[in-house]
């Protein structure tokens, strides 16, 4: 049984956290969490991408292409992910392109 998205951006580690899209997706419950760091591959991702998936990302393979960056939030939410946090490390800033996707 997993917890919301909700109650885990309520946890400590996340006080610093904003959300700035999905919020209708708050609901959604996690039932596992893993680390996003690499490109999009739509085969092998298709098998490894699950209902519930919480990916913690810094964005590295997707901050210099904004379509690219696009693309895989769209095909991470069409797996079902329940989440996916993006860290400040390499991306300071989101256009709103990339709120609304």
């Amino acid at each position: 049984m997993g917890i919301s998205v909700q109650d885990a951006l309520n946890l400590d580690i996340f006080k610093n956290s904003k959300v700035l899209a999905g919020h209708k997706g708050l609901s959604r419950i996690i039932n596992r969490v893993s680390v996003f760091d690499c490109p999009i591959e739509v085969n092998r991702d298709r098998m490894v991408l699950k209902e519930g998936d919480f990916f913690i990302s810094n964005f590295f393979p997707f901050k210099d292409d904004e379509n690219y960056a696009l693309y895989a939030l769209e095909f991470i939410n069409s797996c079902g992910c329940s989440c996916f946090c993006i860290t400040n490390e390499y991306l300071d800033r989101f256009t709103e392109k990339l709120i609304k996707a």
